[in-house]
């Protein structure tokens, strides 16, 4: 996997998680790196984080399943709907591949999804892919002042 195809995946994650959710409200807790990547030596991994907070179509708990399906529909097997009862409000969530706090595949990549009340939010961990990451201000790197 090329560094631009793990940063496309993760931007696919990204749009099938909004097309469920909703499109509008991620940009103002939004959050992109490519770095190093800590499960690889001598690899970098591009990461996204985003939260929106607004009211959701319907409750977290079938607002996440819906997420779950479409990512299901995407190709990923078996995502495992769960709930955390230890955050205020509880939250319905999703860790894929390892399930909730299992980690990451062992090239990296992960999904971690989680909803409440007026709430949903995200964290893509892309593919670990060889090579150092390309320099900051290029397009698989912009700095964090670049326009999107």
């Amino acid at each position: 996997m090329t560094p631009e195809q793990a940063h496309q995946n993760v931007t696919d994650v990204f749009d099938t998680i909004k097309s469920v959710v909703g499109e509008d409200g991620w940009e103002d807790d939004f959050e992109s790196s490519l770095g190093s990547c800590p499960s690889v030596s001598g690899a970098s991994q591009f990461s996204l984080y985003a939260a929106r907070r607004l009211p959701l179509s319907d409750s977290p708990d079938a607002v996440t399943k819906q997420v779950a399906a479409a990512l299901e529909a995407g190709g990923y097997e078996n995502v495992r709907v769960q709930h955390d009862n230890t955050l205020q409000p509880p939250r319905t969530v999703i860790g894929y591949p390892n399930g909730y706090n299992g980690g990451t595949a062992e090239d990296g990549f992960g999904i971690q999804f989680q909803s409440g009340t007026d709430y949903a939010a995200t964290i893509i961990y892309g593919h670990c892919v060889s090579g150092e990451p390309p320099k900051l201000g290029t397009p698989l790197n912009p700095r964090p002042t670049d326009a999107p």
